[in-house]
């Protein structure tokens, strides 16, 4: 956690520098932008019980509304698989199955962005920083095998949480746009009975295109 602190404040010096640099040149003329982007990230969640947790795997449209505000909308999925050892009591005796459960959540993030440009349409560096509520459709499918009959069972919820990001994206030969960033996501889902804690910090890339 300290280790994403220290990066998140050297994303945060580099942004205002980069911020200063940009507004002195705002005089200089600029299309409004939009870009697309695919993305994957690795997440290190809150909760010791989510360690397993995968994604997540992302799509970004986003566009300039004036100057350095835009807005931009992710949709990502995350996936935890999880294979565990139960054990029923069947006529007195104790009898070990296999369990496995899949726990998903498909993410929608409409954030509003600051992302200053620093250069020119050709090539150009774009820090960002962007915040916004986050939309989650969180479920669980559980298979149990028992004496060579299978079971399952399934939940589902809808969540609202909270999200924030910081990064720097490279728009190169006009067209391509990459970037690195991280993000901090808050998501608690309730399913059968239980509290799932998704919340953490992800660490990622992206690469799509700009025009």
């Amino acid at each position: 956690m300290k280790v994403f602190m220290k990066i998140s404040f050297i994303i945060a010096a580099l942004f205002a520098v980069s911020f200063s640099s940009a507004y002195a040149q705002e005089s200089k003329s600029r299309s409004n932008d939009g870009w697309f982007l695919v993305g994957y990230s690795y997440t290190f969640p809150n909760s010791k019980s989510m360690d397993g947790l995968q994604g997540p795997a992302t799509i970004t449209i986003g566009g300039d509304l004036w100057r350095f505000i835009g807005l931009e909308v992710t949709l990502g999925g995350r996936w935890d698989t999880q294979n565990y050892v139960r054990s029923a009591s069947i006529g007195g005796a104790y009898i070990p199955y296999e369990a496995t459960s899949l726990l998903w959540s498909f993410d929608m993030k409409p954030y509003l962005m600051l992302q200053p440009k620093i250069g020119v349409d050709m090539i150009s560096l774009r820090p960002y920083f962007g915040i916004g509520p986050s939309f989650h459709f969180t479920g669980i499918n559980s298979t149990e095998e028992l004496l060579g009959s299978s079971y399952k069972d399934s939940a589902s919820s809808f969540d609202v949480g909270f999200s924030a990001k910081a990064g720097l994206r490279l728009q190169a030969l006009k067209f391509l746009f990459v970037g690195v960033g991280t993000e901090y996501l808050y998501h608690k889902a309730k399913l059968n009975n239980r509290t799932y804690d998704f919340s953490g910090w992800t660490v990622g890339a992206e690469v799509g295109f700009i025009w």
